[in-house]
């Protein structure tokens, strides 16, 4: 505001000595005339010599604030101010340039341990084959044998032999039992087991038979040692070969024969 007071206090100076000099020195001046609207209702006087490239600035400084005065500044000086009414200047900031971003580190990452190699996976062990039975026997079959023998020694008999021909025929009567659902020292099917040995060419001195339905070979063994009978065909002295059949099935879960036969001579 200041700056403005002092500029219309100039103006109307220099208007004065204006009027003062000689009109001759008037005509002649290069100078121009102008009268302006002020903003605050009042006239603005201005001379404007052959450089006027301060005047605009000057002219756009007092009229920066009236858009309207703006508009007849411009149509009465067009060739001294020329600027978009109602746009202040602006000056264009000057872009700085960005500095260039830091390199940020990288994080450091622990030393990651190499992955040990897995251990290849250990061979499945192949299922040990079942001994293949002794004499032809299955292993429930060995098993009853030596449980006899046992018994035997024990007391100071002599083991039994096996004999394969009273295996077979033990092996039919269990088996003949279980399909029949019988059980007896008669068969329907072969007769007593002295018909069997006969029929199959067996010849003994002294026979004799045992029968046992259990779900283990140890169970038939026990039941067949706490009966009178059945024990004295296990212990009895004359026998000298012995022929066990065990066939799984039946009420019982197994079913045992066991065929007993002394020879001459043994």
């Amino acid at each position: 505001m200041k700056f403005r007071k002092s500029v219309a206090a100039l103006i109307t100076a220099t208007l004065i000595l204006g009027l003062m000099m000689p009109a001759k020195q008037l005509l002649a001046s290069p100078y121009r005339r102008y009268v302006l609207p002020a903003p605050d209702g009042g006239k603005v006087f201005l001379f404007a010599g052959p450089s006027r490239g301060s005047l605009g600035l000057l002219l756009a400084d007092i009229y920066r604030d009236n858009v309207e005065l703006q508009k007849i500044i411009k149509m009465l000086m067009p060739d001294i101010w020329d600027f978009q009414p109602g746009t202040p200047p602006v000056e264009e900031p000057v872009p700085c340039p960005e500095p260039d971003p830091e390199p940020v580190p990288e994080p450091e990452l622990p030393n990651e341990p190499k992955p040990e190699p897995e251990p290849e996976p250990e061979p499945e062990p192949e299922p040990t084959p079942e001994p293949e039975p002794e004499n032809g026997l299955t292993p429930e079959e060995q098993l009853m044998v030596e449980l006899v023998n046992q018994e035997r020694v024990q007391r100071g008999l002599h083991p039994l032999e096996v004999d394969m021909r009273l295996v077979e025929l033990a092996r039919l009567k269990s088996q003949d039992m279980i399909d029949l659902n019988y059980f007896s020292h008669t068969s329907p099917t072969y007769g007593s087991p002295f018909d069997m040995m006969k029929q199959a060419g067996v010849e003994y001195r002294t026979a004799g038979e045992n029968l046992a339905g259990a779900s283990t070979v140890e169970r038939a063994h026990n039941a067949l040692m706490q009966s009178d009978g059945h024990r004295r065909n296990i212990l009895n002295p004359a026998f000298t070969h012995i022929g066990v059949g065990i066939i799984e099935g039946g009420p019982y879960g197994m079913m045992f024969t066991q065929m007993f036969i002394g020879l001459p001579g043994f």
